[in-house]
């Protein structure tokens, strides 16, 4: 058995690890020294630690990046939660977790993937004795999360995860009630899924796409809810399905807010049957939105009293009112006017309208006709079309307009303009999925994956929307991307001396170590 004496030699005193044996020939016991711990003081704590001399560096792994989030894991016990909501052993649950961190860094495919995770410190952090660790291996770790069933239906336990992990994040929060809801599109690489069809994509595609619809917190942006969408879908009829879900994990009272492109007279009175609250821009083609926006003139809409501040700084005029639209009787309904958007609007009108004047050339005409679209009437001659005058006219009262409502007549004009336009946030978490988390390539054939897969999507973000909580509470500038460049450098060095296998992480400087010990990773790098 080892334990520890000192001795005193010269002046100093040094503490030693050593074990007794008892020793044959001189027929008494001995101590053997197992190593030097130090020169201590005469209270026994150690003032000048051991030199370790490095005969071998067998190992570096950039540890910085991944501590950051493997800590915000940790805080939130994702491991154990895992555990308890698949039902499933702890390598599976650390395999799961492993798959989320390599979404958010590493980007290894699952073939590479044992081999980043066996030369990283996880195995360690997690204490697994015997890491189940291949290819095999993590697609369990898929097939936990969802799985086709004998009767052909699915078994999408991932779902069941994302409810869990939401009611964890907002059990310590003080959060709104008030999600965000969008949908972005990525082009599918396989050869054939179900998800993956014809539809709409950014900038035009001849590929497949399939949707991912996420909901999100208002406040810290928080995941709530991911699911893959079948690319042809129209993101209008995705509405209500994702309503059915929130309402399913028990979301009362719930304000949901959706891009203009989901407004429809159906679904607002689907999300108000199903009790919660729907805010949002009304399409500008709507006949009751135009008869609004045209309600006042400049003069009476534009005055000191109506003006609201968004965060950017921009400021607009915001006149408010309760309304019949869209069906319901009554509603808040609020004029915004933006000068600087009517003034962009009308120079691009107007630049439309000087080169159709102008142009002679018979394909340019044929494109401004398309950009005047009901600005341009038919008629005999060259051209084929004239301008509308009086639709110009018509058209000019909307410039930098656009009308606003909330199924809660008593919302305030202030509130649901700050409301609405923070959904900025979400395209900026659809950003951050396509960039940093790289949302694609996709590849997986087979619909269980693609939900499986959703699932990963949702816990990456989680850790990537909680690291950046813990960075704005002392440094609310201070991006989790620009924190991951500070600590991209860190990194575990494994070595040997001697006879032991040793691993510390390299030297950190102080604005390195105010990172990592604001999100609770200091005791991930062992040093000095």
């Amino acid at each position: 058995m080892a334990y520890l004496v000192t001795r005193r030699i010269g002046k100093h005193l040094y503490r030693y690890e050593v074990k007794s044996y008892w020793d044959s020939a001189k027929k008494q016991s001995r101590q053997r020294i197992l190593r030097f711990v130090g020169r201590v003081d005469s209270q026994g704590q150690i003032i000048v630690a051991p030199a370790v001399r490095v005969d071998l560096v067998s190992a570096s792994f950039p540890v910085g990046p991944l501590a950051l989030f493997y800590a915000m894991a940790r805080e939130l016990r994702l491991v154990s939660h895992i555990e308890t909501v698949l039902d499933v052993g702890h390598n599976i649950a650390v395999n799961i977790l492993c798959l989320a961190l390599n979404q958010i860094g590493a980007k290894r495919p699952l073939a590479e993937l044992p081999a980043w995770v066996a030369r990283s410190p996880i195995p360690r952090w997690e204490r697994l004795q015997e890491p189940d660790l291949s290819r095999e291996s993590f697609d369990r770790a898929l097939h936990a999360l969802c799985h086709a069933t004998r009767d052909g239906g699915r078994q999408d336990l991932g779902l069941a995860l994302q409810h869990e992990m939401t009611s964890v994040w907002r059990g310590g929060s003080r959060e709104p009630a008030q999600f965000y809801y969008d949908v972005t599109r990525q082009i599918y690489h396989g050869g054939k899924c179900e998800f993956a069809e014809p539809g709409y994509f950014p900038g035009g595609t001849k590929k497949n796409v399939l949707g991912f619809g996420m909901v999100t917190s208002r406040r810290n942006q928080h995941p709530v809810l991911c699911r893959a969408i079948q690319g042809s879908r129209n993101d209008t009829v995705t509405v209500q399905d994702t309503v059915n879900h929130l309402k399913a994990w028990g979301f009362r009272k719930l304000t949901l807010i959706v891009d203009r492109g989901m407004i429809s007279r159906e679904n607002v009175e689907f999300v108000v049957k199903s009790g919660f609250d729907l805010v949002g821009l009304v399409p500008e083609t709507h006949k009751e939105a135009w008869t609004y926006i045209t309600r006042w003139t400049s003069e009476e809409i534009e005055q000191p009293r109506y003006i609201v501040e968004r965060a950017s700084g921009v400021k607009v005029y915001i006149r408010d009112w309760k309304a019949p639209l869209l069906g319901r009787k009554k509603m808040r309904v609020a004029l915004v006017v933006d000068k600087m958007r009517a003034t962009r609007e009308q120079l691009e009108r107007d630049g439309i309208l000087q080169a159709a004047e102008r142009t002679t050339d018979p394909g340019r005409l044929r494109e401004l006709r398309g950009e005047l679209g009901g600005l341009a009437a038919t008629a005999h001659g060259r051209r084929g079309f004239e301008v509308d005058e009086k639709a110009v006219k018509e058209d000019r009262c909307g410039d930098g307009k656009f009308l606003m409502f909330s199924t809660n007549p008593d919302f305030g004009a202030e509130e649901m303009f700050k409301i609405y336009f923070q959904r900025d946030e979400i395209e900026k978490a659809f950003r951050t999925l396509k960039g940093e988390l790289s949302l694609g390539p996709i590849r997986y054939h087979r619909r269980d994956r693609i939900d499986a897969y959703t699932t990963i999507i949702y816990l990456a973000y989680l850790l990537w929307s909680l690291a950046q909580q813990r960075l704005c509470e002392k440094y609310p500038s201070l991006t989790v991307t620009q924190a991951l460049k500070l600590v991209g450098d860190i990194h575990a060095v494994r070595f040997q001396s001697g006879k032991r296998v040793l691993e510390w992480t390299t030297k950190r400087t102080t604005e390195q170590n105010k990172i990592i010990k604001l999100v609770g990773a200091l005791d991930l790098m062992p040093s000095d």
